[in-house]
């Protein structure tokens, strides 16, 4: 008969990602109980800024974003994945976080130097734009 670790609470509580979502959440919460006029954690953009946005987040760039939200990947891993060169995601890349939708993490690669990381720093994008100038 083959044992099976039981997952507990302090699973949970020892995992720094899941600590750093609890903690924004907590933020959130408590913003939203006391009907604060804008929430942590959120970005707002002005119109000016959203149009921007709106040109910098291209199919291509997007296609990147949804790859590295399923799977942490470098950017030598994306380029492969979306058949481009490595320097064109590379380029891609740095668009994204400059948006600040991404960071990148340098990392070790054993025996081969160090690759970056990319890591969405949300899974989700929400827009509310009002068209009245």
């Amino acid at each position: 008969m083959t044992m099976s670790k039981k997952i507990t609470l302090d699973d949970f509580l020892n995992d720094p990602d899941l600590q750093e979502r609890t903690s924004k959440g907590r933020d959130v919460a408590k913003a939203l109980d006391a009907r604060a006029p804008s929430l942590p954690h959120a970005m707002t953009l002005t119109s000016v800024e959203f149009a921007e946005f709106i040109s910098e987040l291209t199919p291509k760039r997007l296609e990147l974003l949804r790859l590295a939200l399923k799977k942490t990947r470098s950017i030598s891993e994306l380029a492969a994945a979306v058949s481009r060169e490595q320097s064109a995601v590379s380029k891609d890349i740095g668009r994204l976080r400059k948006l600040g939708l991404v960071r990148v993490e340098e990392v070790s690669n054993a025996g081969h130097g160090r690759k970056k990381m990319v890591i969405p720093v949300a899974d989700s994008i929400s827009i509310n734009a009002s068209l009245a100038g």
